[in-house]
């Protein structure tokens, strides 16, 4: 199992991560779903925590690979007339599959 490190948000946000949790192939091939279960738990608390996050949210090994978990909506185009929750989704994937 590897440690990976959350890297500091560029910018504040008010992201939530609430919507489907996607995870690339790649990532499910590659980490354990313990690795994938606790970037996820961290994510969520930290939006408990703060309130909202950057759209965009880092985590790096020790050998240098990156992980990008991103989220779609934020609170304010949700509540738009035009969301459609299937919108709603936040997405694991290495850094070289966006």
């Amino acid at each position: 199992m590897q440690i990976w490190t959350r890297r500091p948000q560029e910018r504040d946000g008010t992201y939530q991560f609430s919507g489907t949790f996607i995870v690339t192939q790649e990532v499910a091939n590659r980490l354990s779903p313990q690795e994938i279960l606790t970037i996820y738990l961290q994510v969520q608390a930290l939006v408990k925590e703060l309130g909202g996050l950057d759209y965009l949210q880092v985590f790096e090994n020790e050998s240098g690979d990156k992980l990008y978990f991103m989220d779609q909506c934020d609170p304010d185009m949700m509540a738009d007339e035009s969301y459609m929750e299937e919108y709603n989704y936040c997405t694991l994937l290495f850094s070289h599959e966006y």
